[in-house]
């Protein structure tokens, strides 16, 4: 039992007390009733879960509606019982007339009625909480192709790419290698990371773009480390559209 539920135990029974419904308040003194009161709770909610654990054996556990009507129907049985065994102690009531059984299964009845609907409110809108909450966070992005072809130490963002005679080398966050492949296959294997073209033998991914430099006539993309990387007339179009140029 959670401290949430001793919390709210407490709680209903110093309410119960004080108010004391039922008839309980002109029929007892303030230590009868607060006694009362307190046996009461404290069997309701140990049988309401007793109630909750048979209805779940009987009812598979995403019919809510069907689970709870199911739980509503042990809870007032159980509870109906154990109500009128504590009620029928007379010594609580003086002279006052002891409710019969059938009073006290009705109150029972109504309360778990009243009880049950509010958990059902509950776990309902907790439920579309916790699925809107799913269905907004983004799915992981897998990781594109060429990846597949690093060594573990060097898996990581693929910054930037580099065609060398027969080799690309692939320059990650953590490191580079080489890669014996054609550079037209290592563009396609990106798998539409966010990047440019800038030369005929060059990448460049968006995140690694630093800035752009102007060397005379000749433009560079400026990548972390300080590196350089040229940019051809034939692709500055890319980086115009980005807003880089």
């Amino acid at each position: 039992m959670s401290w949430r539920i001793l919390v709210l135990c407490g709680m209903m029974i110093v309410v119960a007390g004080v108010a004391g419904p039922f008839g309980t308040f002109e029929a007892m003194d303030p230590l009868h009733r607060f006694g009362y009161w307190a046996a009461v709770v404290v069997s309701s909610i140990l049988l309401g879960y007793t109630a909750y654990a048979c209805a779940s054996a009987l009812v598979a556990p995403d019919n809510l509606p069907r689970l709870t009507l199911v739980g509503i129907l042990f809870g007032a049985c159980f509870n109906s019982v154990a109500v009128w065994l504590i009620t029928i102690q007379t010594w609580l009531w003086g002279t006052k007339v002891v409710p019969t059984f059938w009073e006290l299964a009705g109150y029972c009845v109504l309360v778990h009625i009243a009880v049950g609907v509010l958990r059902l409110f509950f776990k309902q809108i907790m439920q579309s909480y916790q699925q809107g909450a799913q269905d907004s966070e983004p799915s992981p992005q897998p990781a594109p192709r060429i990846a597949r072809r690093l060594p573990d130490d060097m898996k990581g963002d693929i910054l930037h790419l580099s065609v060398r005679d027969h080799f690309v080398e692939i320059f990650t966050d953590v490191g580079s290698v080489s890669v014996r492949m054609r550079f037209r296959d290592a563009l396609d294997e990106l798998d539409g990371i966010n990047g440019y073209r800038v030369h005929r033998s060059h990448w460049v991914s968006h995140a690694a773009v630093q800035g752009i430099e102007k060397d005379q006539a000749r433009v560079y993309v400026r990548l972390p480390e300080g590196r350089r990387v040229p940019v051809s007339r034939n692709y500055h179009a890319a980086l115009e559209d980005a807003g880089w140029l």
